[in-house]
């Protein structure tokens, strides 16, 4: 059995490591921070060109059913969003449009304004009524925390079960665990229960939670909360990594390495004014006019070390990586096919 060490606790780590694991390889996987995973909407924008089917595996989950296919939901600000690939409450299949929403937020509540995304669908033809409903809930807390118990969820649908709109946009209530909450809510109020497309908020946390889940239930140990400090590398092969967490400091051997640490604004790449450079200090760095368009250089999945090498069993993954340009919208699904990439080089395939 082979050994690899992964490092990032993002969309292309989790990715890559749970790849491994089901190839047969001992995997840890090492991380620490808020991945960009979490930052996002929870959805796959674009649809991947490779590796469609093993992107679908990856992210099944029983807690949290999703939809492929021309997708068409609507974000925290009325506006349209299409995808991919989402869970089964953000989106309706592209064409399909509810001729009628409701459109409920909390009294007080920043999370989801109704009037205003009401003005927002009524501009584009969308029969909006916005609704509010009481709520005890400071502004600054977030939703999901005071919709964990059954009460909460209760008043809830004895406050939607009178509207009479097609569908009832809500904002986002639930993390992974709950999700199953949303059926139920629907079940009760006889009407399609839509979920507002949110970034930086708990679909993206999700979205990081059942990744994680799915590399642990494949095998790969995972070390939250670290950070690898250095790679030992030997005739361009990395041989060993110095992991640090909290007080403890530990090397480890290594047969191969993803290294998926992100972007600067990540904890990754080091971002010095508007240039961007390697942490490591082992491998070369396209620079940009444009700093997180830059990273990691590669030649067939594999870095390139400071001499101008391929690295012999080192390869590179998701937004670490320099990119001639970063397309809106389609950041998960490129950190998923690199991931891909990055296995596949290791395999030699």
């Amino acid at each position: 059995m082979s050994y690899a060490l992964v490092v990032g606790n993002g969309a292309a780590g989790t990715f890559s490591s749970w790849l491994l694991a089901k190839r047969g390889w001992e995997v840890t996987l090492v991380g620490r921070g808020t991945p960009s995973t979490a930052l996002s909407t929870g959805c796959l924008r674009s649809g991947p060109n490779l590796c469609r089917a093993e992107i679908s595996e990856f992210l099944n989950n029983e807690k949290m059913p999703w939809a492929s296919g021309q997708r068409e939901g609507i974000s925290k600000i009325g506006t349209s969003y299409r995808c991919w690939m989402s869970p089964s409450h953000s989106t309706w299949k592209e064409g399909e449009t509810p001729k009628s929403i409701a459109v409920v937020g909390l009294d007080g509540h920043p999370s989801l304004l109704p009037r205003v995304v009401s003005a927002m669908l009524n501009g584009r033809k969308i029969k909006a009524t916005p609704f509010t409903i009481p709520s005890q809930v400071p502004s600054d807390v977030p939703l999901t925390s005071s919709f964990r118990k059954d009460e909460a969820w209760e008043g809830l649908a004895e406050e939607l079960q009178g509207l009479s709109a097609e569908a009832i946009l809500l904002p986002s209530l639930v993390g992974l665990q709950d999700y199953h909450r949303l059926d139920q809510l629907e079940g009760r109020c006889g009407r399609n229960v839509l979920e507002a497309i949110t970034p930086l908020g708990s679909p993206g946390q999700r979205l990081a939670d059942l990744m994680l889940s799915k590399a642990a239930e494949a095998g790969v140990t995972i070390w939250d909360g670290r950070k690898v400090t250095a790679l030992d590398v030997e005739n361009d092969a990395a041989i060993g990594a110095t992991v640090v967490g909290g007080m403890d400091a530990r090397h480890i051997s290594a047969e191969a390495v993803i290294l998926a640490t992100g972007g600067p604004l990540v904890d990754g790449l080091v971002l010095k004014e508007r240039d961007v450079s390697d942490p490591l200090g082992k491998f070369r760095i396209v620079r940009s006019k444009f700093p997180l368009t830059g990273g990691y250089d590669s030649l067939n999945g594999m870095l390139i070390n400071i001499d101008g090498r391929p690295m012999v069993n080192v390869a590179g993954a998701g937004d670490c990586l320099s990119s001639g340009s970063r397309e809106y919208g389609s950041g998960l699904t490129e950190a998923l096919e690199n991931a891909y990439r990055a296995v596949r080089a290791l395999e030699g395939t």
